[in-house]
């Protein structure tokens, strides 16, 4: 990115570290982040590891006075994560949690229509992240690992807290945690909002549904492609098409946006708030309601119950 230079990559691994200095050539590789630390002046950092790990190397971005850019779901436990948080605010270093499908140009889109009215009341928000089973380092199921992502983004849409979730989950391939969740989740304002996620399905799907008083509008995440079905206006005549398609229908209409990688954007928006001094994009509070709210979705599928997530009593002690 222009402005910005990368001075040091971080690994323990030797041969990861070579792949790094075949792409960035000019960057210092080191085996730990605290040799990164104590070696260069750092302006920030992006600390993108194992989900185990992200803790301890937060809280020592923090005690250096490094602002960092932690990826999602910012640790385990809420305990880690609010305490990464608390000694933030000690320090006064900022601190941006990677949820980077709030940056996806599609969910922006929708974001400024539905703050314009164009739906109407929210109804229901109905999100759909499938895929094949992964190979990688740290695997903390499901709802830790893809569920975080579509939480996020319904907090973010609805404005709103999730008060209270259930969910169904079930361990079909992977044998230490949870490859699929049905879950549904209450919102304090009522919106009710349905995630169906797991690492079980051939092709990769990522869509996001929100109904409201005037239709409803259907997100691609991964072609950026945002449509608005308008409520029935139109009666269909012909009683063999209305059969096939309904009785009525309404106008759609699919929306010309400017797409750009979400990732790209998601640095700019950190950088911009660096420069400016300005609030994170995506603060951590908001990555603790995530972890959180997935977190109780896991409880609530072990105990088959009703679950209230605890970022909210967390953060208010």
């Amino acid at each position: 990115m222009p402005g910005v230079d990368v001075v040091s990559i971080v690994d323990p691994d030797p041969e990861k570290l070579a792949r790094a200095r075949r792409v960035v050539p000019g960057a210092v590789t080191r085996s730990s982040f605290a040799e990164a630390v104590d070696s260069t002046a750092l302006d920030f950092a992006c600390l993108a590891i194992p989900v185990p790990a992200l803790p301890s190397l937060a809280l020592q971005a923090v005690e250096a006075g490094v602002p960092s850019l932690i990826e999602k779901p910012t640790a385990p436990s809420e305990e880690e994560a609010l305490a990464v948080i608390e000694e933030a605010e000690r320090q006064g270093v900022m601190i941006c949690v990677g949820h980077v499908e709030r940056f996806n140009p599609a969910v922006r889109a929708l974001k400024r229509k539905l703050g314009e009215g164009a739906i109407g009341r929210i109804y229901q928000v109905h999100a759909r992240r499938l895929s094949p089973f992964p190979r990688r380092d740290s695997m903390l199921g499901v709802a830790l690992d893809l569920a975080t992502h579509d939480i996020d983004v319904i907090r973010f849409l609805t404005d709103s807290e999730v008060e209270r979730v259930f969910a169904e989950t079930a361990r079909r391939v992977h044998h230490e945690t949870e490859d699929l969740i049905c879950a549904t989740l209450r919102l304090d304002n009522g919106i009710t909002a349905l995630l169906e996620v797991n690492w079980l399905t051939p092709t990769k799907v990522r869509q996001l549904n929100v109904t409201g008083e005037r239709g409803m509008f259907v997100v691609d995440y991964l072609t950026q492609d945002l449509c608005f079905y308008e409520n029935p206006s139109a009666q269909t005549e012909w009683e063999t098409l209305s059969e096939m398609r309904g009785v009525a229908e309404g106008d759609m209409i699919r929306y010309a946006l400017d797409r750009r990688e979400p990732l790209l954007v998601q640095w700019e928006a950190f950088l911009q708030a660096l420069r400016t001094g300005s609030p994170p994009p995506v603060s951590a509070y908001e990555g603790l309601a995530a972890l959180s709210t997935a977190r109780a979705i896991q409880a609530a599928g072990d105990r088959h119950e009703t679950v209230l997530p605890s970022y909210r009593t967390l953060a208010a002690t």
